[in-house]
C-alpha cells in the first residue's frame, strides 16, 4: 500500500480547476447516472422484499456486496499498486456506514409496510440540504427547502395511501435515513478537490459491507450456510442483478456525483426512487395507482426538476450566491 501522491492514477478526479465551462456538463452527467440509480434501486425493493423469504439479512448483504466488490476490483486490478492510506480509511468509513444503513433497511423493511419505508427512507431528501447547510456552512438556496418539503410531501401521497399506521420497523428506517442523509454530505466534503480513486474507494467500501454481513452471518453459520447452498437458481440471478446493477454501477455513480455536483441535488434527484418503486410495482406486481398516487409521483418529479435547476443556477455564479467551493467564513 503506497502513501505516496507522486503519482495520480488515471480515474482520479479531474483537475482540481477545471474550466468552468466544463462544471456545468459534468453536473449534467452526473445527474443521469443519479437518475439511472434512482431507477435501479426503485426495482430493488420488489428484489428484496423476494429474496427475503429464501436468504436471512446479514447474509443477502454478504453475497449482494461481494458481487458488486468482485465487479469492481476486477475492472480496477491494474490499479491498486497505488492504492492510499488516504482512500483505505475513507474506504473503510463509507463502508461502515453504508452497511449500517442497508442492514437497518433491509431489516426495516420486513417488520413495516413497503408504503412507510418508503416514506420515511425520502426524508432523507429534506435531511441533506439541512446537513449541508449547518454542518458544512454552505449557502443553499431558498427555494430549495420548499421543494424538498413538497418532495416529501409527493412521497407521502405515494406511498402512504394506506395511512400512516407505526410500526415496529418504522424507527429502524429512520435511523437509516438520518445516516443517509449524514453519508452524502460526509463524502462531498471529504473527497471534493482530492486527488482519490472512485473504483478504489468504491470497492473497500463494498467490502468492508460485505465483510460485515459475513460476520453477522457467522453468527449463525449453519443456517446462513444452509440459506446460500439451498437458493433457488431464480434467487442468484436477482442477488446478481442486486449485486452488479443495485450496488457496484449504483454506489460508484453515486460516489462520482457526490463530488462533480452536490449533495442537495443528489439527494433531490434519488428523491425519485419511491416513484421508480411505484413504476415496478405496478409493472411486476400488477398493482395499481390512484389519482392520489399519480399526483404524488408527479411533485415528486416536479421537485426534483426544479430543485436541481435551483441548485445549478445558484451554484454557478449568480451574482448573489456562491460557488460549492465559496464556504462561509466562521463569525
Amino acid at each position: 500500500m503506497s502513501t505516496s501522491k507522486a503519482t495520480v492514477p488515471q480515474d482520479t478526479a479531474p483537475l482540481p480547476h477545471p474550466p468552468k465551462t466544463d462544471r456545468p456538463t459534468r453536473a449534467w452527467m452526473a445527474d443521469l447516472g443519479v437518475l439511472g440509480v434512482a431507477i435501479v434501486w426503485g426495482s430493488t425493493y420488489v428484489a428484496m422484499q423476494w429474496t427475503g423469504q429464501y436468504i436471512s439479512v446479514p447474509a443477502f448483504l454478504f453475497l449482494r456486496f461481494a458481487l458488486g466488490a468482485l465487479a469492481i476490483t476486477a475492472l480496477s486490478l491494474h490499479l491498486w499498486r497505488h492504492v492510499t492510506r488516504d482512500e483505505v480509511l475513507l474506504g473503510c468509513l463509507f463502508g461502515i456506514l453504508l452497511f449500517a444503513i442497508l442492514f437497518l433497511e433491509t431489516l426495516g423493511v420486513r417488520y413495516t409496510l413497503a408504503s412507510n419505508a418508503g416514506f420515511l427512507i425520502a426524508l432523507s431528501v429534506m435531511l441533506v440540504p439541512l446537513a449541508e447547510r449547518l454542518f458544512l456552512r454552505v449557502r443553499i438556496a431558498r427555494t430549495i427547502y420548499p421543494l424538498t418539503l413538497l418532495s416529501v410531501a409527493g412521497c407521502a401521497l405515494l406511498t402512504l395511501h394506506q395511512g400512516l399506521s407505526i410500526r415496529s420497523g418504522d424507527l429502524i428506517i429512520l435511523a437509516a435515513a438520518l445516516i443517509r442523509a449524514g453519508q452524502i454530505v460526509l463524502f462531498s466534503a471529504r473527497t471534493q478537490g482530492r486527488d482519490l480513486s472512485l473504483l478504489r474507494v468504491t470497492a473497500i467500501e463494498l467490502w468492508v459491507v460485505a465483510a460485515g454481513g459475513l460476520l453477522v452471518a457467522l453468527l449463525q453459520p449453519g443456517r446462513s450456510w444452509a440459506q446460500i447452498t439451498q437458493l433457488p437458481t431464480s434467487a442468484w440471478l436477482v442477488i446478481a442483478y442486486l449485486g452488479i446493477a443495485g450496488t457496484a454501477f449504483a454506489f460508484l455513480v453515486q460516489l462520482h456525483a457526490a463530488r462533480a455536483s452536490s449533495p442537495t441535488r443528489v439527494g433531490l434527484v434519488l428523491s425519485t426512487e419511491p416513484f421508480f418503486a411505484a413504476v415496478f410495482a405496478v409493472i411486476l406486481l400488477d398493482e395499481h395507482l390512484g389519482p392520489v398516487q399519480i399526483l404524488g409521483g408527479g411533485l415528486i418529479l416536479l421537485s426534483a426538476i426544479a430543485g436541481r435547476w435551483v441548485d445549478a443556477r445558484h451554484r454557478n455564479g449568480s451574482p448573489t450566491t456562491k460557488t460549492p467551493e465559496q464556504r462561509e467564513t466562521p463569525p
